[in-house]
């Protein structure tokens, strides 16, 4: 095996890959500027209306619909995870070909929506779409970059799923520099995005693939879908897993709208915002992914960096609570360390899990195995947008109507409730893999 070939077949095209597909979670940056660019007189039978003798407007795109977007996107990368493991398993060229071909489609179809105003193919392109392309793309590289680095899995894992987060430290500012140029229209900003995404995942089609399977870890048992999903650990894993991501998508899914209701707004702050938003998910689910994957390596129980998650996530939001009571009016800094915080932790549970999932079950099945896990992010994509939408009471652009700031102290005291659900859970899945070690069994 050549040396270079880790880097040439395995580095390089999960960058690519992943930068693209890690690009969902600048959705939040074009809410504002799609809905506005939805945003057009109201007639009812070719009469203009007015409201108390003040022209009427109406949007395509209302904030539902929005959320819906980001809600699908998420919802199909889930369930095509779990159902493409094992494409991921045949063929790395075959899931990678899929992932330009669905992943670059979504994005084209999503600008032609907004261009012609039509939520429908909006959702379609966003959400069904593009969700496929994003599955396979997200597991494509995992396995595939621990396979090169066998010697370093945590460290593999973790820049693997930190390269899915690089996107929002070099996506945001880039996203913020399109939509702040007067020359080109949301529409417009998808269409260039479309051609970057294009040319990257076409050269990580080309060049990916990995090394056979070690003689062990081929000779290992196989485990069926049955075994797997219906035993106690799993169930448990799923639990922690889900309400890290449900959390953590809360806030992801609201963000820019959250700094606007402490003052902000998008006119005289957009380059703040996007500094924000930049920081906590290319600075805090990046730094997350790296440094709590790279700390498994360094233990025998993989599901140490859980805990300082679990513990961490509770104590931030009972902080964020208590300040955000007895400020008159959030302030945006508070706010930013607050998100910052639980965003580096969403990114620690994705970034460890594949190495439990190997200490758990070996690495013969690994994809097939966390493309099961992942329906958590599909059932929390549906669960966790929806969590802030019918809490916060966000400022509405079209009929000026201001947020309720009040709000979103009720939102952290539900995700610190989400949290302590999420430490008891992990507690009975560390029980339950001790008690197979002392029986010398694997409980399934």
């Amino acid at each position: 095996m050549n040396k270079r070939d880790k880097w040439i077949k395995g580095f390089w095209p999960m960058i690519f890959m992943s930068f693209s597909t890690g690009m969902v979670y600048c959705w939040t940056l074009f809410r504002e500027d799609i809905e506005l660019w939805g945003t057009v007189p109201y007639y009812v039978n070719g009469v203009r209306q007015y409201i108390d003798g003040v022209p009427a407007y109406f949007s395509h795109f209302t904030p539902f619909i929005l959320t819906l977007c980001f809600m699908l996107a998420l919802f199909f990368l889930g369930m095509t995870a779990a159902f493409g493991g094992k494409i991921v398993e045949r063929s790395v060229k075959r899931a990678s070909l899929y992932t330009f071909i669905f992943f670059t489609l979504g994005w084209l179809l999503t600008g032609i929506g907004v261009y012609i105003r039509s939520p429908f193919l909006t959702v379609v392109g966003f959400g069904p779409v593009q969700g496929i392309g994003l599955g396979l793309g997200y597991l494509t590289p995992i396995k595939t970059l621990m396979m090169w680095f066998e010697d370093r899995k945590g460290f593999a894992a973790g820049v693997a799923i930190a390269a899915f987060g690089l996107a929002g430290l070099i996506g945001n500012p880039l996203l913020g520099i399109l939509l702040g140029w007067e020359r080109i229209t949301v529409y417009q900003a998808f269409y260039i995005l479309t051609g970057l995404f294009a040319t990257l995942t076409f050269i990580a089609y080309l060049i990916i693939d990995r090394p056979p399977l070690k003689p062990a870890d081929a000779a290992a048992r196989s485990f069926t879908a049955k075994e797997v999903i219906f035993s106690k650990k799993f169930a448990f894993l799923w639990v922690v897993l889900f309400l890290n991501i449900a959390a953590g998508l809360a806030l992801m899914s609201h963000e820019q709208q959250i700094y606007l209701m402490t003052g902000l707004n998008i006119d005289d702050h957009r380059g703040l915002i996007v500094l924000l938003c930049t920081l906590t998910a290319g600075g805090g689910n990046l730094i997350g992914r790296l440094i709590m994957a790279s700390s498994q390596d360094r233990t025998d129980k993989k599901h140490l960096p859980y805990y300082v998650m679990a513990i961490s996530s509770i104590a931030m939001c009972v902080v964020a609570f208590a300040v955000f009571t007895i400020m008159f009016e959030p302030h945006f800094i508070p706010m930013f360390i607050a998100i910052f915080v639980i965003q580096f932790f969403f990114g620690c549970g994705f970034a460890c899990l594949p190495g439990i999932l190997d200490q758990q079950y070996g690495m013969k099945q690994l994809a097939t195995i966390q493309g099961y896990m992942l329906t958590a992010w599909a059932i929390a994509a549906l669960v966790g947008p929806q969590i802030a939408t019918s809490i916060l009471t966000l400022a509405d652009p079209v009929t000026g109507a201001p947020a309720d700031v009040s709000t979103l102290t009720t939102l952290y005291m539900v995700l610190a409730g989400m949290f302590v659900v999420q430490l008891i859970a992990l507690l009975l899945f560390a029980r339950v893999i001790k008690g197979e070690k002392k029986l010398g069994t694997v409980e399934l």
